[in-house]
């Protein structure tokens, strides 16, 4: 008798969860793994540092540099610039207009993104991927 009971409580049991099982495996196959942002941004013109929502503008003699504006470290916004550098304001990592660590506690550079430089309509083409788009 004890036997029987448990055979049902486990059986009720399993039951929801593997439907719960069933429809997150669904549901995760309905998902793409991979994809791309495009974010079109104007081009200023002159020399500075410009932050636009999940992306930092780097203009210079030198060119054009691009970067996430996702602190390394956790994933905090960077969207201030003290003295020519780039200040997460969570913990305080500081990084050039190379995208380089200055100061921690972040142990990476910025990453780098994907653009192109469309001069006839005055704007970057910046390619995010679907991670670029998950900072805080």
């Amino acid at each position: 008798m004890r036997r029987d009971f448990l055979k049902t409580a486990l059986a009720l049991l399993a039951a929801p969860a593997l439907w719960l099982m069933s429809n997150l495996a669904k549901r995760a196959g309905g998902l793409p793994e991979y994809t791309e942002i495009l974010q079109i941004i104007p081009i200023i013109p002159g020399d500075g540092i410009r932050f636009y929502d999940k992306v930092i503008v780097i203009t210079s003699a030198k060119g054009v540099a691009v970067f996430s504006s996702a602190c390394p470290h956790l994933g905090c916004r960077i969207n201030r610039a003290e003295s020519g550098e780039l200040v997460c304001p969570c913990h305080g990592s500081r990084f050039n207009a190379r995208g380089e660590v200055l100061h921690g506690p972040a142990g990476r550079n910025l990453q780098p993104l994907k653009f192109a430089l469309d001069q006839s309509a005055a704007i970057l083409r910046v390619t995010l991927d679907n991670e670029q788009g998950q900072t805080r």
